[in-house]
């Protein structure tokens, strides 16, 4: 019963949001713009979206190798596929289906697995909060979002800490008698083991920069596919890409469908841009990504043994 619920009440802000993005909009208009976009710069998406995944499958496998032997091949298809489910399955089961499937695949405990992937959004989140930052000032759009983008990147680098502090100190001495909760404290440090490493860390920190830079393109590709390259420019491309994330991140229907749309389309229209191509530029970017990662996500799934009918009643039983 609750998890019907979860499902309906995402649907039903979905639905909301998506009629607040759409409300007030000439769709003549809007379907006259969409006739006149720009092909060329579509194919550019293409090849940034599947870059990103690129370097997110070699990100994950950094914080994965202290395990062992981890190819960055099969972290890419984990990742992708994980990304994949979260776009067609409600309940955001995407997440727990990729580190169950990787913690069997790479015979690797399941908490340091989910260790990685949370430690793997930490990185994340700092490196769009420093770009975002440094967006912010170049468009001299607000000094004060890179004031802001300091506490979480602050928050971070805290957690951080505390669990070096937490692995290597006294206080998992004292647990020695109880073995049990040691073992579980070890993996869920174990996503921070990478950067013991100087030059892991280093390398994980870049490449989440690089992700999140080549998030930003595509936004500026589309700027380009609908003309709007004047006013969003490649910094304003951050700040959208800052935007698309933290939207993406609040409760909805699955593939955050409304939630992306309002949030984007704000942001531009404020900017100056009509309501007509600000929603069908939010609602080109939304599907262009959705398309080209769920494709690659359940061919990968289906490569792999795996369908989406098995993944549902597996992992919805266990929320």
């Amino acid at each position: 019963m609750k998890k019907r619920v979860s499902i309906a009440a995402g649907l039903a802000i979905s639905a909301v949001l998506l009629w607040l993005a759409s409300r007030r909009v000439d769709f003549s208009a809007l379907a006259d713009i969409l006739a006149h976009v720009k092909p060329a710069p579509l194919i550019l998406v293409i090849f940034t979206v599947l870059s990103e995944l690129v370097i997110r499958g070699v990100k994950w496998r950094l914080l994965l190798v202290p395990s062992g032997q981890v190819r960055a091949w099969d972290a890419l298809r984990f990742e992708t596929i994980g990304l994949a489910l979260n776009n067609v399955l409600p309940l955001r089961l995407g997440e727990i289906a990729r580190g169950t499937f990787a913690a069997n695949f790479f015979k690797i405990n399941i908490i340091a697995v989910f260790s990685t992937i949370l430690a793997e959004k930490a990185s994340d989140m700092a490196a769009l909060c420093i770009l975002s930052s440094a967006a912010a000032v170049v468009s001299g759009i607000s000094m004060g979002v890179s004031r802001r983008g300091l506490f979480p990147i602050s928050m971070t680098i805290a957690l951080v800490v505390l669990c070096v502090i937490l692995k290597r100190g006294r206080f998992l001495v004292r647990l020695e008698k109880s073995p049990q909760i040691k073992r579980t404290l070890n993996g869920l440090v174990f996503g921070l083991k990478a950067f013991n490493s100087p030059g892991s860390a280093a390398a994980i920190s870049l490449l989440a920069l690089l992700q999140w830079f080549m998030n930003a393109l595509n936004y500026y590709w589309l700027a380009l596919a609908f003309s709007v390259e004047n006013t969003v420019t490649l910094a304003k491309s951050v700040l959208l890409s800052f935007t698309g994330a933290a939207a993406s991140s609040a409760p909805g229907m699955p593939g955050y469908f409304g939630n992306f749309e309002l949030a984007v389309s704000t942001v531009i229209a404020g900017w100056g841009i009509s309501k007509e191509t600000s929603l069908a530029y939010s609602v080109a970017a939304h599907l262009l990504s959705y398309l080209i990662i769920t494709t690659v996500g359940l061919f990968f799934a289906y490569q792999m043994g795996q369908s989406l009918e098995r993944i549902w009643t597996k992992f919805s039983e266990k929320k």
